[in-house]
């Protein structure tokens, strides 16, 4: 192979060629390529920043939110207790009540029951005479009730 002045005249013309293409295509898409990845790069890293913000916000939401449903079942529970604790006092408070009226409605029952039973204890004997002339037909007085006796048919 033999080198010679257009060899050489080649290989200048094409270091030429490469320095000028370096200086006016390579360079220039060199650089936009550059600003390019920087421009991906700082987006990306954004994104990123961005991605791990929300991330932290939705656990904060979940926490929040964990949160105010524990308190609401709270309040909602004592609530309800206070609400069943009123309910238990009313009731109770209606069944004293009641009870209080049905043991003074039954005492003067009673009263009413023992004063009939003494009033017929004393009208007894005329009864029992009234009942012994109608049978027999004249007037007869019984006398000598056993006490005790009336009082148990009475009483029983």
């Amino acid at each position: 192979m033999e080198f010679n002045a257009t060899f050489l005249a080649s290989i200048i013309s094409f270091l030429v060629f490469v320095f000028l293409m370096n200086k006016i295509l390579y360079s220039p898409m060199e650089k936009i390529v550059k600003e390019r990845q920087k421009f991906i790069d700082e987006n990306f890293n954004s994104a990123d920043e961005n991605y791990k913000k929300a991330d932290g916000l939705e656990h904060q939401r979940e926490e929040k939110l964990v949160g105010a449903k524990n308190e609401a079942r709270s309040k909602y529970n004592d609530s309800v207790n206070g609400f069943k604790a009123q309910k238990a006092d009313i009731l109770k408070q209606a069944q004293d009540k009641t009870n209080a009226e049905l043991e003074e409605e039954y005492q003067k029952l009673n009263n009413i029951s023992n004063d009939t039973k003494e009033g017929l204890k004393g009208r007894m004997t005329d009864l029992a005479n009234d009942i012994v002339e109608k049978v027999l037909g004249y007037r007869s007085e019984v006398q000598g009730f056993d006490n005790d006796e009336v009082n148990r048919i009475l009483y029983q």
